[in-house]
């Protein structure tokens, strides 16, 4: 699956977000998660974010643990990425 920059940035931003308007360390994202059996370390968790890339399962749980009600999609535009041909 070819990889969208704009959709890590669109992940990376919201999840900062929520995540500094709740005043938490990514210590304590990894420890609410644990709450609910899902094991990331908040280094793991980190370099996930940074990278703007996680499975949809984390960035729901994420969600969930944010507090997140809704996410607006309205903001985020897809712009076609050309991958390469196989052959």
């Amino acid at each position: 699956m070819a990889k969208n920059p704009e959709l890590g940035r669109y992940l990376q931003g919201l999840i900062r977000a929520e995540k500094a308007r709740h005043n938490l360390t990514f210590e304590d994202l990894s420890q609410r998660l644990a709450r609910h059996g899902i094991r990331q370390s908040a280094t793991n968790l980190r370099t996930k974010l940074s990278r703007g890339d996680m499975s949809a399962q984390l960035f729901l749980a994420l969600a969930k643990v944010l507090g997140l009600r809704s996410i607006a999609l309205g903001e985020l535009e897809l712009r076609t990425v050309k991958t390469p041909r196989r052959e």
